[in-house]
């Protein structure tokens, strides 16, 4: 599994503050009645708005890093311990002592999962942790052709944030290459930090892989690991997939 969260875990807020998915996420984890198991937490950017809205969540992460910002935030927003708790753990290889209605890996994490060996550990992990009818639901991009063949080392910077501890903005751009054999991602993400002048600071270069599925590899994977598919979602407005869509939202069921 790919080691990502202790690399940047001071800046990784920063740099992914989406939030376009939240709302997917508490009304999944609303409909489920709770407690929610997340996996691959991180800082608790789902998890946090889904305790929030009063449903129970355990978030699992390996990183204690990310970990520690995650519990902070708990803490500052006075989130209770049996609303709210972080543990930390690998999703291959989790033992809770406890089941769920619903387990979510949001943000594509379940692609940091870099062989089909890893990715049969985890849904079988998962397997025993989700009650019985209880539903999984995964985030997976749709592989981009154009991205794959484009030559590595390009650097492109696409994105922009501010450190809100000095108020610097943050210019942050990626240079990835691509195994196209084993489908595996080495992205390198490229954060430069500039003051109120305009004049770089810093900069930051942190580099993870990450495993890339495609539509019937991933179902086939469910369904080998003995789960029902639900629904397969081109975003996360429930839009139906098409060959337009960029993410793939999985839902299945435990049988």
């Amino acid at each position: 599994m790919a080691s990502y969260g202790e690399s940047w875990a001071t800046l990784y807020d920063a740099v992914h503050h989406q939030s376009e998915d939240i709302p997917f996420w508490v009304e999944e984890a609303q409909r489920s009645g709770g407690p929610v198991l997340e996996l691959a937490c991180g800082t608790g950017r789902v998890a946090v708005p889904i305790a929030q809205a009063g449903v129970p969540v355990v978030g699992l992460d390996s990183s204690p890093s990310l970990l520690r910002t995650a519990r902070g935030k708990a803490r500052r927003l006075k989130l209770p311990a049996p609303l709210l708790r972080f543990v930390k753990g690998d999703m291959r290889s989790f033992s809770l002592g406890q089941q769920f209605p619903l387990v979510i890996i949001p943000f594509r994490s379940f692609q940091l999962l870099l062989s089909v060996a890893d990715q049969l550990q985890a849904l079988a992990a998962i397997q025993e942790h989700l009650a019985p009818g209880g539903r999984l639901i995964v985030d997976l991009f749709v592989p981009d052709a154009e991205r794959i063949l484009r030559e590595p080392g390009v650097r492109l910077f696409g994105r922009q944030s501010m450190d809100p501890a000095t108020g610097h903005r943050l210019l942050i751009g990626e240079q990835n290459s691509y195994d196209t054999f084993q489908q595996v991602i080495t992205a390198r993400t490229i954060i430069e930090e500039l003051d109120g002048k305009g004049e770089l600071v810093h900069t930051t270069h942190v580099e993870y892989q990450l495993r890339y599925l495609y539509r019937f590899e991933m179902q086939h994977l469910l369904a080998a690991c003995g789960y029902e598919l639900m629904e397969v979602y081109g975003s996360f407005a429930r839009e139906p997939l098409d060959e337009t869509s960029t993410e793939m939202v999985w839902v299945a069921r435990a049988q």
